[in-house]
């Protein structure tokens, strides 16, 4: 089958680039109970009280004036604690313990690839993991935050939010450098259940998608496998571990 045939393509691929680098999008995080975005917006549309536009719940204004509202909202869409990495995060971080893997980068807000065991991921827009006083920007992890239903600093008692939100989802230049640097130095980039493509237009070396819908980025890609992301992994792990080529 035309499927099995470019997951085969993949796994090969995989083991004769000298760096390979993954980067993720919600798609590796729906399994793990996350909605996509589509879910998400569905969410704060469909609130009776709230009844609007999924970036508006992430604004810094919003959320500095309607603590309590933007708390109840960001616990039904983004900050779910008692979800688990999902088989595609476990796979990953085995991947690049055993250097399959030179590095992950992610879209994603959830912490999930850094939970599942992978190191020194590049978190584009931070984590719910970063959160931070609006006062004095002392820094608290998400347990903190699962535990307090509307967080304030017991330092200097001002709101706590999360990075993404307190810079109105404007990526970290840090992060933006780091994920910039390992998508130039990569022989073989794999995008991964994510319709957007951030600094990978024009990437001159091997590029595969896995997404469940086709994306703008297969126009450039050598690979492109269109099912769902833990059925390819799944796969991809029997194919890199236990066949023979």
């Amino acid at each position: 089958m035309a499927r099995d045939e470019n997951i085969l393509r993949l796994a090969k691929a995989i083991l004769e680039a000298h760096k390979t680098i993954i980067f993720t999008g919600a798609g590796v995080s729906t399994s793990s109970g996350y909605p996509d975005l589509e879910g998400m917006q569905k969410i704060t549309r469909g609130d009776r009280y709230f009844n609007g536009d999924l970036l508006e719940l992430l604004t810094n204004r919003f959320a500095r004036n309607n603590p309590k509202e933007f708390y109840r909202l960001y616990r039904k869409t983004h900050f779910r604690v008692k979800n688990s990495p999902s088989p595609t995060h476990k796979i990953i971080s085995m991947l690049q313990a055993d250097k399959l893997l030179a590095g992950v980068i992610t879209m994603n807000l959830d912490h999930l690839h850094t939970l599942a065991g992978s190191k020194s991921v590049v978190e584009y827009w931070g984590s719910i993991n970063d959160n931070y006083c609006v006062a004095q920007h002392h820094y608290f992890d998400m347990s903190f935050i699962a535990t307090h239903k509307i967080p304030h600093c017991p330092q200097d008692g001002s709101l706590i939010l999360p990075v993404f939100v307190e810079r109105n989802m404007v990526a970290l230049r840090k992060e933006l450098i780091h994920g910039e640097k390992a998508i130039d130095a990569a022989d073989l980039l794999i995008v991964c259940g994510t319709k957007a493509a951030h600094g990978i237009q024009g990437h001159p070396h091997k590029i595969a998608v896995i997404n469940m819908e086709p994306i703008e980025l297969e126009n450039q890609a050598d690979i492109v496998v269109h099912a769902p992301v833990d059925q390819v992994f799944s796969q991809l792990v029997t194919l890199l571990y236990h066949a023979k080529f």
